[in-house]
């Protein structure tokens, strides 16, 4: 999963009059990093217990400022979205996009029928009560315009405007 997240890094610098550069694509790690705050914030029946502060760890400073993924990672700041692979129960992939100018996290799921809502719910609660806080945390420009909680949405293949019209 990380070569294929890698190879559309590299395509996007490669091509950036064809690409849109106001995106990061993140690596499995960072989705690693999200359910290691899963285990952290939620207890086994799904309710939040979260102790403040909540520190994020040198390694989500380390996204938000560039340094990862260690090839093409890019500056949270330049960013409109944020792109990143995420194991589900280690058996099953999703795509999760954040939206910082609409301020909402998209589940891109190309099958459905794999998981219900509950349990794809208890996999993104953390993100939705991690991401404003840590948004306002290490980006204050961005995070004084964003201070509503984080909305989800999921997405199938389905969806795309591409398969909604026959060619």
């Amino acid at each position: 999963m990380d070569n294929a997240m890698l190879l559309i890094r590299v395509r996007n610098a490669k091509y950036p009059d064809i690409f849109s550069e106001k995106h990061a694509i993140l690596d499995t790690e960072f989705g690693v990093i999200l359910r290691n705050f899963r285990a952290k914030t939620l207890d086994p029946s799904g309710q939040i217990v979260q102790v403040r502060p909540l520190d994020y760890g040198a390694a989500i400073k380390e996204y938000i400022s560039g340094l990862r993924p260690k090839v093409l990672g890019k500056k949270w700041t330049e960013c409109d979205h944020l792109l990143w692979p995420y194991a589900v129960d280690d058996k099953f992939w999703v795509l999760f996009h954040l939206d910082l100018v609409d301020w909402k996290l998209i589940i891109l799921d190309n099958n459905q029928c794999f998981i219900d809502d509950a349990k794809l719910h208890y996999h993104i609660l953390p993100c939705m009560n991690i991401f404003p806080e840590m948004i306002q945390k290490h980006l204050p420009d961005f995070g004084r315009k964003k201070m509503k909680s984080l909305d989800y949405w999921r997405k199938s293949f389905v969806d795309l405007p591409q398969l909604q019209q026959p060619r």
